[in-house]
């Protein structure tokens, strides 16, 4: 069994707000080795009282409110909350067994090591989404680093003093696209979790046709979920990265820092890949029937 902390920016069915941190949950609640111990909010996509409302929305509408949902910091300033809290206690409660996702502003990681100096090697891992080793694009335009641009210096403190750190960065994420025809024509009437996925990413296929050229989405931080759950689909490379407080400010992992080696998973199918996303969305542990 992986037990870990979903560490997200969630906006999943906010009018043009990225839906990949739910769909990575999703993901995750479908995978019958894995125990999601909590759900910790944090900045990114939305200022922290957006995610923090739509994530408590999005577990009341699939029925797993019996998943603690903790409020992290609203920015870089007071890193303090009860998200860090939570991350701290339940990683020095469980030293080595609990590995953290996190798909959003690394804030609340760094608060977590305020509160306990032995956080980073408590972890049994890190998988983060964010960071660019090279210009990232998307429909024939470039799109800029969000995650650990939000917080240079707690994107800096993780991938340089965490314990296992593996980092699924925008390049490395592209493979995992996701075609609005496929997706409807493999969720559409297949139970219950399939029809609310179709319902609920509309809005999201919608925006990248009309701002990325694209009849479809990268699903971004399902990449780093699975990393944590099915490595066997990924080629784990071994990068060294230079990264500094600077650099980060643009979420660039090479900024001629100190040399740190990360892994960087690489998707080894698309389609493989794809398949098994899919089928772990329509075997997620869920009740959608109150959306």
């Amino acid at each position: 069994m992986h037990a870990l902390i979903l560490d997200c920016d969630n906006t999943m069915g906010l009018p043009g707000r990225d839906a990949d941190d739910g769909l990575a949950l999703l993901y995750l609640l479908g995978c019958p080795d894995v125990e999601v111990l909590g759900v910790t909010t944090t900045h990114g996509n939305a200022p922290l009282e957006l995610v923090e409302e739509n994530t408590r929305r999005l577990l009341r509408e699939l029925g797993r409110e019996d998943i603690p949902c903790y409020r992290g910091a609203p920015g870089p300033g007071d890193r303090r909350s009860e998200a860090a809290e939570f991350l701290a206690h339940t990683l020095r409660a469980r030293k080595g067994e609990v590995a953290v996702l996190a798909t959003g502003a690394q804030t609340n990681l760094l608060g977590a090591a305020e509160y306990d100096p032995e956080f980073w090697q408590n972890a049994a891992a890190f998988s983060l989404m964010g960071g660019l080793i090279e210009p990232l694009f998307v429909g024939g335009k470039e799109m800029g680093e969000l995650n650990f641009s939000c917080d240079p210096q707690a994107s800096l403190a993780v991938v340089t003093r965490g314990k296992n750190v593996a980092v699924c960065t925008g390049t490395h994420c592209l493979p995992a696209y996701l075609d609005r025809a496929e997706t409807n024509r493999v969720l559409a009437g297949s139970g219950p979790v399939g029809d609310y996925l179709v319902r609920k990413l509309g809005y999201w296929f919608d925006y990248n046709r009309d701002h990325w050229n694209q009849d479809g989405f990268v699903n971004w931080d399902t990449v780093a979920a699975a990393w944590l759950a099915q490595p066997e689909l990924f080629e784990a490379k071994q990068a060294v990265i230079t990264p500094t407080e600077t650099s980060m400010a643009r979420g660039m992992l090479l900024g001629g820092g100190a040399p740190h080696t990360i892994t960087l998973p690489v998707i080894r199918d698309a389609h493989a890949f794809r398949a098994q996303v899919f089928a772990h969305w329509k075997a997620a542990r869920v009740d959608p029937a109150r959306s």
